[in-house]
């Protein structure tokens, strides 16, 4: 019997210098892979390497002296001293290795709780793995229920419905206030990385006309350009103001650029439509007073903190209802897993008791001379009951023992010298 194991490091035991030394590029996965298989002991492997965490899981001859062999090889990958990296290492074996993996791609041992994006990166390492032979069997169906595991968790929690990042945020408050924002337009004053992002965010949530003003035009249009949107000059922010529904501030400017009097002016212009202004910048760019104007909405960054962490407190509940639903499936699982393991042991045991029941019988129909035909099916028919009723409580024990894994490895060995099976399991 094979054992699953695995070992990683990830943004919670290892600083990003030491994640970023261990990664490994997806073009050298496939050599990698070839590697560690020819090693001893080791019969299927997966390599996940992602910026918060790099991890080998593997099917293996044996635990212990596999955790060894899994070591030795990523400290040689990395290049990292196998006793620095020792310090920052993860260990699971069996079923807390299932888990392990179904809780990374349901994303639920994530940074930020809940993100989509380690699916999609379990699936592309579990594709090298199979195009360069290194997974069989065991993770093939270990990485197809991980995969319907991650469903089931997005498909029946909530966790994912929530933003969870300041510019995921700051388009959340937008919609909830303007709707569709697929026929509004949107201004960016300042490029810097916290506009960038909620940009993103607008954009790829189907935003409509993307605006761009910046004191460096060269700055603004290349912003605009990354987004298909349109760079317009900064003095003419007032003109912008009264023809933006909404407005995102994102400057280093050390005071207010945008005061009460030049809102109140363009709501004027608007003829009282609502407009949103999300205020990124510390210190705030856009007078606090804006909001005391009829449906002018002002946002500044701590109230986008407020958003995420409700938001995360949210994740946080569903998260709770997502690990039971991995509990549940990790042992339904290795239930399944552990029956696959036996299959081959019970058919063989039935296999033996019976041929030693039929070999008696022969011996006796020879030794006793003809027998009438149909006296000698009744006879195969009871010597074939007799067969089943010594290998049921056998087998029985067999597909049960998995539940303790000491008793298990007991009785299976006893039973491979019983009945001299080739080698004894593990």
């Amino acid at each position: 019997m094979s054992d699953l194991v695995l070992i990683g490091l990830n943004h919670r035991t290892a600083g990003v210098e030491k994640r970023e030394r261990a990664a490994l590029p997806a073009t050298e996965v496939p050599g990698a892979l070839a590697d560690l298989t020819a090693r001893p002991g080791i019969q299927e492997a997966l390599i996940l390497s992602t910026c918060n965490r790099v991890e080998i899981v593997s099917r293996v001859d044996e635990t212990s002296s596999a955790f060894g062999v899994l070591e030795s090889f990523l400290a040689e990958v990395s290049g990292l001293p196998q006793t620095e990296l020792a310090d920052s290492l993860y260990r699971y074996a069996g079923n807390l290795a299932v888990q392990h993996v179904f809780r990374v791609t349901s994303s639920l041992d994530s940074m930020i709780l809940g993100e989509p994006q380690i699916l999609g990166q379990v699936k592309s390492a579990y594709g090298l793995a199979v195009e360069a032979g290194a997974s069989g069997t065991v993770l093939n169906n270990l990485f197809q229920a991980a995969f319907r595991v991650a469903k089931r968790v997005r498909s029946e929690t909530s966790i994912g419905e929530y933003s969870v990042s300041v510019s995921s945020a700051a388009v959340e408050l937008a919609r909830k206030i303007l709707g569709n924002l697929g026929s509004k337009v949107i201004l960016i004053v300042g490029a810097g990385k916290m506009g960038e992002g909620t940009v993103r965010h607008l954009a790829d949530g189907g935003a409509g006309s993307i605006f761009v003003t910046n004191r460096s035009a060269e700055a603004a249009g290349e912003l605009a350009e990354r987004f298909h949107g349109t760079a317009v000059p900064f003095d003419q922010l007032r003109y912008w103001l009264a023809h933006s529904d909404i407005i995102i501030v994102s400057t280093a400017a050390p005071n207010v650029i945008i005061d009460r009097g030049m809102v109140a002016s363009a709501m004027h212009i608007r003829r009282n439509r609502p407009i949103v202004f999300i205020d990124m910048s510390v210190p705030r760019n856009v007078d606090p007073a804006v909001s005391d104007i009829d449906n002018a909405f002002c946002y500044d960054i701590d109230d986008l903190g407020a958003v995420v962490e409700a938001n995360l407190e949210e994740r946080r509940g569903a998260a709770a209802v997502a690990e039971k639903l991995v509990h549940q499936e990790t042992e339904a699982f290795w239930a399944r897993m552990k029956s696959m393991d036996v299959a081959p042991m019970v058919v063989e045991v039935r296999r033996r008791i019976e041929e030693v029941c039929h070999s008696e019988l022969e011996r006796y129909l020879k030794r006793n001379g003809p027998r009438d035909p149909k006296e000698i099916k009744e006879l195969e028919i009871m010597v074939s009951r007799i067969a089943g009723k010594m290998s049921h409580p056998l087998v029985t024990q067999i597909k049960s023992a998995h539940e303790d894994p000491t008793h298990e490895r007991a009785l299976l060995t006893v039973v491979s010298r019983l009945f001299r099976f080739h080698k004894d399991p593990g």
